[in-house]
């Protein structure tokens, strides 16, 4: 049994709306710092921030100091959660942002739960039931024409790919990271992760051009101040209710990074098209994750029903399609 998975509850309403809105602020964020700031610095600058503040904390304790040496002893699968998790969706989400701006990059990143339900089906043997198959052919549909219509920026090819492989990345990574490091303490692997991804990053970061010290200020408080417990409540998440849940709690971020460019004039409000696109995609992935959300329990039957209330030993429970129970 997981002991990180403990008290969710309870738990899991508050860790989705604080997810929400550090994810929200993250966003606004990367997007303000981008517009001046070359965005492989903005990468390197963020992941390595994380990393510090998070390893003063671990070093803070002797159980964290353990767990992370744990991590640093399968040195291979470190390296393959650290580049998809977090160099490569770095790279991929900020190079994508000033090609096709703040809101249409986040839309496709909300775009993982289908991603999820796929590589599910695909690789970790979950099964997706018609409708939840419907509903990611809506969200995909729907988001494709969103880009069409430019999301609020020009359309740029090469920057839908680099944040449809960001999103990508990361949808795989959160069937990693619950599979191999599901029995260690968010806050004892995440600095480690985080320390080789700055370290692959890096190379990226010497090309980059130079920022100013405020620049650098803003970077320190995206990554120091925001992404350190955007990290921590999404990884716990993870381990609570599986990748495809928590990718599902961003069905609000969309909407509300939307709202927050219009609040800080990043770009005029929403119009008619513009909200039905996004609606559209939202409800494609709200049907691929209901089921999750209800937490419903079905059955595999290989004997008649019974009456109501009795529960046969030939009846072994299952989660709805898709999710991994802890």
């Amino acid at each position: 049994m997981n002991p990180w998975a403990g008290g969710r509850h309870g738990l899991v309403p508050v860790l989705a709306v604080a997810l929400v809105a550090l994810l929200a602020g993250t966003w606004l964020l990367s997007g303000e710092l981008v517009e001046d700031t070359d965005p492989l610095l903005v990468a390197v600058g963020r992941t390595g921030v994380a990393c510090a503040v998070l390893a003063a904390f671990v070093a803070a304790r002797a159980d964290t100091r353990e767990q992370a040496r744990a991590v640093l002893a399968r040195p291979g699968r470190l390296v393959q959660l650290a580049l998809l998790g977090f160099a490569a969706y770095a790279l991929g989400t900020l190079l994508a942002l000033p090609r096709i701006g703040t809101s249409l990059t986040n839309l496709v990143v909300a775009l993982m739960p289908c991603a999820s339900l796929a590589l599910g089906a695909l690789w970790f043997g979950q099964r997706a039931t018609v409708r939840q198959a419907a509903g990611a052919v809506l969200a995909t549909s729907a988001t494709a024409a969103y880009a069409l219509l430019g999301g609020g920026s020009r359309l740029d090819g090469a920057g839908l790919l680099l944040a449809v492989a960001g999103m990508l990345a990361f949808a795989w990574y959160g069937f990693l990271y619950r599979q191999h490091l599901g029995g260690i303490a968010p806050a004892a692997a995440l600095p480690v992760l985080l320390g080789a991804a700055t370290a692959l990053l890096l190379p990226f970061a010497l090309a980059a051009h130079e920022a100013a010290p405020g620049e650098w200020a803003g970077i320190a408080v995206l990554g120091g101040a925001v992404y350190v417990p955007a990290y921590l409540v999404q990884h716990r998440l993870i381990l609570l209710r599986g990748p495809v849940f928590t990718a599902a709690v961003q069905l609000a971020v969309p909407f509300t990074v939307r709202l927050g460019e219009w609040a800080t004039g990043l770009s005029g409000p929403p119009y008619a098209a513009e909200v039905i696109l996004l609606g559209g995609a939202l409800v494609g992935i709200a049907l691929v994750t209901l089921p999750r959300l209800k937490r419903s329990t079905s059955y595999c039957t290989t004997a008649h029903p019974t009456r109501q209330g009795a529960t046969p030993p030939d009846r072994v429970p299952r989660t709805a399609a898709g999710e991994d129970r802890p």
